[in-house]
């Protein structure tokens, strides 16, 4: 696989960026078929990680630095195989309901102020936020683009899903039971997504294999073992 973990003596590629000397704005930390990706993006999908998440934004480990760096070259790979006019990107009122969703899990955010407050405490503003969320359901539009297609889901497997999935389910909260008629096309939906999510990781590896991805040496992010 051609990942490469680079050190800084490789600065011409992986240095830090400036106005002037002493003045360090970013640093290069990955390059994925010549596209660049700065620690202040890593950064940052760290933080809307965490917000998303409804974890504390100043407990961030190591480990989701290089969690967010993988998501980073993953959506890079994507955006290269699958283009724009391939399918249809997020529209404003879909990034709304999705930031909605996200307002829902931070109870203690009742107006205006507290959210933006929120956001602050975790390094984001209300822009950055959006540019995320944009990205994040631009970023899976394109994979049902291109895999959903690839999906095939049976009555057998459906049925087999309610028997030893959905009925057992319903038993253990003491609910009364629903016919299969009724959840048919919700059960059918949950065996299509997992199914698109095993295409997407065996795409991810296939074009991880392919592409040259080189990763900066930085203590946060750099890979276990030094390569991959």
């Amino acid at each position: 696989m051609r990942i490469i973990a680079l050190v800084f003596i490789l600065s011409g590629l992986f240095g830090a960026t400036s106005v002037r000397a002493g003045e360090v704005i970013d640093r290069i930390v990955a390059s994925v078929n010549g596209h660049v990706i700065l620690a202040s993006e890593v950064d940052e999908a760290v933080s809307y990680q965490a917000f998303a998440d409804n974890r504390a934004c100043n407990l961030i480990v190591p480990d989701q630095h290089k969690a967010a760096l993988d998501r980073l070259i993953d959506q890079e790979l994507i955006r290269e195989e699958v283009h724009g006019s391939d399918y249809e990107p997020a529209s404003p009122a879909e990034v709304d309901s999705r930031i909605a969703d996200l307002r829902k899990l931070h109870a203690d955010v009742a107006d205006e102020g507290s959210w933006l407050r929120a956001l602050d405490g975790c390094g984001l503003s209300a822009a950055e936020l959006r540019e995320q969320v944009t990205g994040e359901l631009n970023s899976w539009k394109a994979v049902e683009t291109r895999l959903r297609p690839n999906v095939a889901i049976d009555s057998r497997s459906v049925e087999r899903y309610y028997q030893q999935n959905f009925l057992p389910q319903l038993r253990r909260r003491g609910a009364s039971e629903i016919p299969l008629s009724a959840v048919a096309a919700e059960i059918k939906e949950i065996l299509a997504q997992q199914q698109i999510n095993d295409l997407l990781t065996a795409w991810l590896k296939s074009l991880r294999t392919e592409s040259n991805i080189q990763i900066a040496f930085v203590a946060s992010i750099a890979p276990a073992g030094g390569s991959r």
